[in-house]
């Protein structure tokens, strides 16, 4: 399925789902199976400002590797994935998503 968020910055996701199993039980789904990549500071501008930043971030030659060194989150590493904060961010969608039980309201 393709996710688009952030309108203006066009960050278009896809998402797979590899497998799907008939006795799958929804409880405690999201489920964070795997991560890659560090997600990129907020209003970078979307993927071609990601890469643009990457660079001048990585070549101290860059005209503007100052400026977005400054700008950017301190010591950014894009390679570097926070493990427990997506864990956390994916169980507090598991709490929220979580089916409810239904009442039937009496007349």
């Amino acid at each position: 399925m393709h996710y688009l968020y952030d309108f203006g910055d066009s960050w278009d996701h896809v998402i797979k789902i590899e497998k799907w199993f008939d006795n799958t039980t929804t409880e405690g789904l999201p489920l964070l199976l795997d991560a890659a990549g560090r997600c990129p500071p907020e209003d970078v501008g979307g993927a071609s400002g990601y890469a643009e930043y990457l660079d001048a971030i990585s070549d101290p030659t860059h005209p503007e590797h100052e400026q977005m060194r400054l700008w950017g989150p301190e010591q950014f590493d894009p390679n570097v994935v926070d493990r427990k904060a997506l864990e956390a961010a994916v169980n507090a969608l598991s709490e929220i998503w979580k089916p409810r039980r239904r009442t039937t309201r009496s007349k």
